[in-house]
């Protein structure tokens, strides 16, 4: 796997000799044995005479190896400089796949429950990870298993602005553990924000930076492609959630959100259901939206409808049903559209876009997700892996 956790000034856990591979821009083993010795002790001088710093301290923060920040409600933390960090936490998957995505070796347990599916798309640290619960969908972390892990920090990010509920929640967590809690709008407008305050507090800004402009890069292009389709030319599309696959998000949904964005008509004319998601609805009313496509929940690792929608004659009558068009939203290690909608709907923008519009977002979603997972999640995954992911959504299979 591509790995540049351990590029910079990131040497924590290494050997003296790992750790001083390079010395002043030479490395190690091309420098005969007495420049190499003068270069170290040279080194070690300097690092006794002065803290390290990393590239976002002060001189007064190495020394005592404290910052001040304001987190994205504007309140004050006293945390950890980079190079003091050790152990952070989450209050959510989405706040962990933020995390994740910079540095995997700070994260002190883990938020979901892996299955073994997802631990094939995942370094094998990931497995080593313990539970320790998540605050989303009213439930729980383990308070205790924070403080007695050394947790230093925890984050809480929304994927849409945060609300007093956030905050209150954090505080809660802060006061009851005495760990600061910081808060992140994680939104897809707010990507930048997001990474380049989550890499200067991890010192990880030149990784935040490069993971920030492919998502912005990603979002321009896709909204530009779809941009001026007429409403009435839109693909129609019903998102099938649920083991039934009678539960579905309307545009006001944060779990919709990669749909609009990605120029699809959502057809569920239904009340939002705030929180989770997932508004009930009737087989009746979908055959009444007669959508074109269907995106569908996947058996294996979701426990959706798919294979239930494409072959019961009571959704036979449905366009998307007709025409093939039902497919299997791609859900390891981590779905695409949502659950959580954090950073990796910057790929499942991108597949929608191209499903529904191949010739205004022309990508090969293949090499988009191999590129993907070797970016974001220090994997790469075979050609044959991820055309076993896109299933039928992928040429020449698609309708």
């Amino acid at each position: 796997m591509t790995d540049d956790r351990l590029s910079g000034d990131h040497v924590r856990g290494k050997t003296l000799s790992e750790g001083l591979g390079n010395v002043w821009g030479k490395p190690v083993s091309i420098m005969g044995r007495r420049a190499f010795v003068k270069a170290l002790g040279a080194g070690l001088l300097l690092t006794m005479a002065a803290p390290v710093l990393s590239s976002c301290e002060s001189f007064g923060e190495a020394v005592t190896g404290e910052r001040t920040i304001s987190d994205h409600v504007g309140r004050e933390l006293e945390i950890p400089t980079p190079s003091k960090l050790e152990k952070v936490y989450f209050t959510s998957g989405l706040a962990q796949v933020f995390c994740f995505t910079l540095n995997p070796e700070l994260l002190a347990g883990t938020a979901i429950q892996f299955t073994k599916r997802q631990l094939q798309y995942l370094p094998e640290e990931a497995n080593e990870l313990a539970y320790m619960g998540s605050l989303s969908g009213d439930g729980e972390i383990n308070r205790e298993m924070l403080m007695v892990e050394g947790v230093q920090l925890v984050f809480s990010i929304s994927a849409i602005g945060l609300t007093e509920a956030n905050i209150s929640e954090a505080q809660d967590l802060q006061d009851s553990t005495n760990i600061p809690v910081c808060l992140l709008d994680g939104s897809m407008e707010r990507i930048s924000d997001c990474y380049s305050m989550l890499g200067s507090i991890l010192g990880r800004e030149d990784r935040a930076s490069k993971l920030a402009a492919y998502c912005s890069d990603v979002y321009e292009r896709v909204t530009a492609a779809v941009d001026g389709i007429p409403e009435d030319e839109k693909t129609s599309l019903y998102y099938a959630e649920g083991p039934e696959g009678l539960q579905t998000e309307p545009d006001a949904s944060q779990h919709a959100l990669v749909l609009a964005v990605a120029g699809a008509n959502n057809v569920a004319a239904v009340p939002e259901n705030e929180g989770l998601g997932m508004s009930n609805v009737s087989l009746e009313q979908v055959m009444a939206w007669s959508p074109d496509v269907i995106i569908s929940w996947d058996y294996e690792n979701m426990g959706g409808a798919v294979e239930d929608i494409r072959s019961n004659k009571n959704w036979a009558q449905i366009p998307a049903t007709q025409s093939g068009r039902v497919y299997a939203m791609p859900s390891v290690p981590f779905a695409w559209l949502d659950r959580p909608p954090g950073v990796n709907r910057f790929l499942g923008v991108q597949w929608v876009a191209n499903m529904l519009y191949p010739d205004r977002y022309d990508v090969d979603m293949v090499q988009v997700a191999r590129e993907f997972y070797r970016l974001f999640y220090w994997v790469e995954p075979s050609e044959d892996e991820i055309k076993d992911l896109l299933g039928n959504s992928y040429p020449p299979y698609r309708g």
